[in-house]
């Protein structure tokens, strides 16, 4: 291996850690043409990757000591912990820029910060929002925060695992990571819902999820356009369709599911925050004023009396507590 000007072998970059994501970013470095060392505690998971172009390491420090950036994959951040802690791995660390997207707290993050900026290097938390067979994908998103630096020294290197690297400040990129999950995956529970509740329609899954998948994508789009331009100017005046026509709608599909059998916990939920809306002046303003109410204070449990039952009938009629799970 040649040496760098810095002392490091002669690898683009370093992955410590080959479960499914750690393996297919190896995967999404070697098809980029970049020189990739790699370690893992069980070598012979690398046995692929090596045949694909990759170098095994001996060891976590001489994997390390290969790249100016290593990206950790591994369990979690006990596991950095212990690995960076590890005899002969601190001299390692030294010019070296760590890329941890191992799950673990901010705590245990800005802990491991510490460690690595004591031994010289520098330090960068990263999160992948996707599975790893979007690992690569111009479309596909990482959060990254920490060092901005660092960060900007290896985003074209960073930008091969994911088309879009955003770097925020800790708090907001933990915010947005954080939101980011939270919605994604209500909406595909929602999307879930849905197509598991079309037999009761008499319509077959594959086929409603084909049609809600096709239809559904530019109405949701420019709806969530059309929402971010009323958070940013703050206007939420119901030219469109007011929170009440809405509503009006959506006890006509609660009923029409509900009378069906469908079970539809988070369609329910919906209905619930629009009345909750309503119930808070909102009725005669955009859809997106719900955002106030979630944007509200929650009352102090102990102060306050507790919030009204959801009134199913607003939503679904008699049939509804059958649709409960």
């Amino acid at each position: 291996m040649r040496e760098n000007d810095d002392g490091r072998s002669g690898f683009d970059v370093s992955v410590l850690g080959l479960g499914a994501m750690g393996t297919i970013m190896v995967r999404a470095l070697l098809k980029q043409g970049k020189r990739v060392a790699i370690w893992n505690r069980s070598p012979g998971k690398a046995e692929g990757l090596v045949a694909a172009g990759a170098h095994l390491c001996e060891s976590a420090a001489i994997a390390l000591a290969a790249s100016p950036v290593a990206i950790l994959v591994l369990l979690d951040d006990t596991a950095v912990q212990e690995m960076l802690g590890a005899d002969g791995v601190g001299q390692a660390l030294a010019n070296c820029t760590i890329v941890n997207f191992s799950t673990g707290s901010k705590e245990d993050s800005l802990a491991l910060q510490a460690l690595v900026n004591r031994a010289g290097g520098h330090y960068v938390k990263g999160m992948i929002v996707a599975y790893p067979r979007n690992v690569g994908h111009p479309e596909s998103y990482c959060i990254y925060t920490s060092e901005r630096e660092a960060f900007e020294r290896h985003r074209e290197l960073l930008e091969v695992l994911a088309g879009h690297a955003v770097f925020l400040p800790w708090d907001e990129a933990l915010a947005f990571g954080t939101m980011l999950h939270a919605y994604s995956f209500a909406a595909m529970v929602a999307f879930y819902e849905a197509v598991g509740a079309s037999r009761h329609f008499g319509m077959s899954a594959p086929k409603m999820a084909r049609l809600l998948s096709d239809a559904s994508r530019f109405l949701i789009s420019d709806a969530l356009e059309d929402a971010v331009r009323r958070l940013e100017e703050g206007d939420f005046a119901g030219d469109q369709a007011t929170l009440d026509v809405h509503a009006s709608a959506f006890e006509y599909i609660a009923e029409s599911m509900h009378a069906c059998g469908a079970r539809t916990p988070v369609f329910d939920a919906v209905c619930q925050v629009v009345q909750r809306a309503q119930s808070m002046g909102y009725g005669d303003q955009d859809v997106s004023a719900t955002t106030q109410f979630f944007a509200a204070e929650v009352p102090d449990c102990a102060d306050s009396p507790a919030p009204p039952e959801f009134d199913t009938s607003q939503c679904s009629g008699a049939a509804v507590g059958s649709a409960t799970p």
